[in-house]
């Protein structure tokens, strides 16, 4: 063996990279040091904690606490990698409580940016303040402060530049990080949080004993009311918490909150299980509002399998997934009203008109009805070919059957894409929800709801994009909650939201005063859309995520306003439809790509009647 090979390639790596590495998996950015340094404070004890953050976090965040602090020693120990106070022994692992307890928090952090504490456990002893630049040496001085700990973390990433330039900009890095301290706040509900963010106040929530009372804080009495109760104890484990009734939907899942022992999770499997107690009360795409606690012994599942302690690993997954879909389950069939005493009563909701913008075919293809509604408009012949070919059926089939059975529809209908409408002369209406026509080229259903969204999309669309939408001024503004981070997407989106002709005016602390609305929505439930324009809304801020959502958005307000089923048109309002639908430039599919017409050739009809 030559020298050269002879020669060792292991090599130990110093205590400044080693800290370096492991900032790597603790923190990913701003949020990630928000979220130790909170979960710090909680494990302290602290029962008032008050964060700071400047420029997303990338110039500063300051957290400040109440809890018990550390004597000089143990602060100068803190900064040491694996040095903790919450296990002494490997069997700790089997039973962690807490919410920090690998150690490596601190000194990743420290390594990374510019950091100072300054702790006192015992207001009469005095404290220390501890500096620490990039994971060098650790500065330490005696001060007087008050019993708690304060942690300033400046510069974050200054000495690994490669790292800092994967950062996005501050409105989504303070996203972020009003997410996190959203999530500790809602686990912590007697814990009095306040988040500032360049001097705005976007949190501060007062403790209380009452989770709904942290709820309703947090994310509006509006959504508080539409809240059932869970609570359901086993042997081995407790489920409380929260979780909408079925008429409160959202388009996405912005609104659900899982925690293991007040630990914030995205657990499949508890996930998964929400869905099963849902099963078949929600319209497809909508999601329910969950705030959800489920409580066990610290044995029966493991913390410690991510480095962000972002997940946990269940010792009997099966178990967990029957205990929680089975307790949603039971809460929604009692669906028992919670009341606030400072919430004023809901207002009625007509679950059926909530519903239809969702369930534009299920009131067609779906639903029963009777076989006069069905052939209301038709003449005694065609209701004795339904009463001849329709056996066993009196008065309760639903549309796809009966279609099926009819002799002259037997052959599947063809979606079009080059005929030209005003070849077909309408007949009149399908159940108040399809528009007929005939022509020489058979008999043509129109979809009159998307149709008349595709004649507005085009519309809308095309204002937007030249900056000329009609809006139109409220009289008195509308006042609308939302949930922090809900505020903090608003704020960033203001303009473009104003270009769509919704003018938005922060108010307090988490309100918005709506002063405008575009004229297309004139007729609906602003609240409820402002609330899907805010799930829709994109964290990232580039160019091609803002385009996508707006146009998305731009697609809801044209489905919101479009003529709905179950809709009675005479021939004069048909006939503008059909002629406006023709002017666009895709009349054939509807903005979701759905089709709008259906073809009944003439060709298959005369081969039915033996006369072709």
């Amino acid at each position: 063996m030559t020298q050269e090979n002879s020669r060792s390639r292991v090599k130990i790596l110093s205590d400044d990279l080693a800290n370096q590495i492991a900032a790597g998996e603790v923190v990913e950015r701003p949020m990630s040091v928000v979220k130790e340094l909170v979960e710090n404070s909680i494990d302290a004890g602290s029962l008032r904690i008050l964060i700071e953050i400047e420029q997303g976090g990338k110039k500063l965040i300051r957290v400040t606490d109440n809890g018990s602090g550390l004597s000089s020693e143990d602060a100068e120990l803190s900064f040491l990698r694996h040095a903790t106070s919450k296990i002494s022994r490997s069997s700790d692992l089997e039973k962690i409580a807490s919410l920090g307890f690998r150690g490596e928090a601190l000194p990743s952090i420290a390594s990374v940016s510019k950091v100072r504490m300054t702790t006192s456990a015992d207001e009469h002893l005095g404290g220390s303040i501890i500096s620490i630049e990039g994971g060098g040496s650790t500065q330490i001085k005696e001060t007087s402060c008050p019993q708690g700990t304060t942690i300033e973390v400046a510069q974050l990433f200054y000495n690994t530049p490669a790292r800092k330039k994967f950062l996005k900009v501050d409105g989504t890095e303070s996203s972020h990080i009003t997410q996190v301290v959203t999530q500790l706040a809602l686990a912590y509900p007697k814990i009095h949080f306040t988040l500032f963010n360049n001097g705005r106040k976007v949190i501060d929530v007062l403790p209380t004993d009452q989770r709904l009372y942290r709820i309703a804080e947090l994310f509006g009495a509006e959504l508080a009311k539409e809240l059932v109760q869970v609570d359901t104890e086993s042997k081995e484990y407790r489920l409380e918490g929260f979780v909408s009734n079925p008429v409160y939907t959202r388009s996405s899942r912005s609104a659900q909150y899982c925690f293991v022992n007040e630990r914030f999770v995205r657990d499949k499997v508890i996930l998964h299980a929400t869905q099963q107690g849902y099963s078949h009360l929600l319209p497809k795409g909508q999601h329910p509002a969950i705030y959800l606690f489920l409580s066990m012994d610290p044995k029966l599942f493991d913390v410690n399998v991510h480095p962000a302690k972002a997940e946990v690993r269940f010792a009997f997954q099966q178990d967990i997934h029957r205990f929680v879909s089975s307790a949603l389950k039971d809460a929604l069939s009692s669906s028992k009203k919670l009341s606030l005493p400072s919430i004023d009563k809901p207002e009625k909701i007509n679950y059926v008109i909530s519903q239809s913008r969702q369930t534009d075919y299920k009131d067609v293809h779906g639903s029963n009805f009777s076989k006069n509604q069905f052939f209301g408009r038709f003449s005694p012949d065609a209701k004795l070919i339904y009463k001849n070919s329709a056996t066993n059926s009196v008065g309760h089939e639903p549309i796809r059957p009966v279609l099926s059975q009819v002799e002259i529809f037997h052959e599947k209908p063809s979606a079009i894409s080059n005929l030209i409408y005003s070849e077909f002369e309408p007949l009149g209406q399908l159940n108040r929800s399809f528009i007929m026509m005939q022509g020489k080229l058979g008999i043509l259903l129109v979809d009159q709801h998307i149709a008349h969204e595709r004649v507005l999309y085009e519309r809308f669309s095309e204002a937007a994009k030249n900056k000329k939408i009609k809006v139109q001024q409220l009289l008195f503004p509308l006042t609308l909650e939302f949930s922090p981070s809900e505020t903090e997407l608003l704020i960033r989106n203001q303009e473009p939201l104003n270009e769509l002709g919704l003018e938005l005016e922060l108010f307090g602390k988490n309100e918005f005063l709506l002063r405008t609305i575009p004229a297309i929505l004139k007729k609906n439930d602003m609240k409820e859309i402002m609330q899907e324009i805010v799930d829709m809304l994109p964290l990232q801020k580039h160019e091609e995520a803002l385009n996508e959502k707006f146009e998305e958005i731009i697609v809801m307000m044209s489905c919101r306003n479009a003529i709905k089923v179950n809709m009675s048109l005479d021939l004069d309002q048909i006939r503008k439809l059909i002629s406006d639908l023709q002017e666009t430039t895709m009349p054939y599919t509807c903005p979701h790509g759905r089709p709008i017409a259906l073809l009944y050739d003439m060709d298959s009809i005369l081969k039915k009647f033996l006369r072709k």
